[in-house]
């Protein structure tokens, strides 16, 4: 109202109206938050207001030639305020949104890791404990029966081998959970391939491998998060897909290292519900730590695609 007084009182200074105009609607947009669609409807204003206040004070002259100029500043001005207005709009929005659900991914994983605290708690206690008791007690009873029953002797250090050998291979798949040394020792691609090989034991679902182009080792961390996303997209397969068979593939491609994982299943909904899960998240999140993107999509079954880029040699 004050710049469309100023022009009432001074109509031969359109375009310094016009300029303040433009200024102060970018500022209302960056400081303000004003959405697109309210810097529209106050730029439409401005612009109404000027053009009726400026046709009704600038007298006739060779002076008059600067108001539609002033005014096609001014349009201008505000088209690119509006636009930048709703730019800014999806920004915010889309930052509130990686915030809450960075949030959630924070409250998951603490909540993750007390489960995995407990589960460890009563793996140690009930699993291993009770192993450990029950070969003290054959020990036990070997000693007590000396050395004239040899056969009774030999059952019963049989038996002990045998709960020995369940507590070791209880002892390697928990070890293998928390932290595969395969990877560690031979790189990516085998322990990708163990890891899919007990994934389709377990869950009965067909796993494929393949690779192409990548190199011996890649550094330590990007091993770790190809392993983990793809523990992860494993995961979520086995619970939401339904699926039957599920392929992974590695191939390194003009400086980019390309993840795929594929199955038969049901997909991604259409509506996107399960897009934003904490799996997702977390997947992404890593992506984004070595400077990846993730990408999701459905078609006969559902698809994933991480693309990083490979360090320069």
């Amino acid at each position: 109202m004050n710049a469309h007084l100023y022009l009432w009182l001074f109509p031969f200074s359109p375009g310094l109206v016009a300029d303040g105009l433009t200024f102060l609607l970018m500022v209302c947009g960056v400081f303000f938050s004003w959405t697109g669609r309210r810097m529209g409807a106050v730029a439409a204003i401005a612009c109404g207001l000027f053009a009726g206040t400026g046709t009704l004070v600038t007298p006739p002259g060779p002076r008059s030639g600067a108001l539609p100029i002033a005014f096609g500043v001014l349009v201008v001005g505000s088209i690119v305020a509006t636009a930048s207005a709703a730019i800014l709009t999806r920004l915010r929005r889309r930052l509130a949104r990686r915030q809450v659900e960075l949030a959630a991914l924070s409250s998951r994983l603490m909540s993750l890791q007390e489960e995995e605290r407990r589960r460890l708690s009563r793996e140690l206690h009930d699993e291993f404990g009770q192993s450990l008791t029950a070969v003290n007690a054959y020990l036990w009873l070997i000693e007590r029966q000396g050395t004239q029953d040899t056969d009774a002797m030999h059952a019963r250090a049989k038996e002990a081998r045998q709960v020995i050998a369940k507590t070791l291979s209880a002892m390697r798949e928990l070890s293998q959970l928390l932290r595969p040394s395969v990877l560690d020792e031979f790189g990516l691609v085998p322990s990708l391939e163990e890891h899919l090989k007990i994934f389709s034991q377990r869950y009965e679902i067909a796993t494929s491998l393949t690779t192409v182009g990548l190199p011996d080792r890649l550094p330590a961390d990007m091993e770790t998060a190809l392993y983990r996303i793809t523990q992860e997209a494993l995961t979520n397969v086995a619970r939401h897909a339904r699926a039957s068979a599920v392929r992974v593939a590695l191939a390194a491609e003009g400086g980019r290292l390309l993840l795929e994982i594929v199955d038969d299943g049901v997909g991604f909904p259409a509506d996107g519900t399960r897009r934003t899960g904490i799996g997702l998240i977390g997947i992404r999140e890593r992506a984004h730590a070595l400077g990846g993107t993730l990408t999701v999509s459905s078609g006969s079954g559902g698809r994933l695609r991480v693309e990083l880029p490979l360090p320069v040699v």
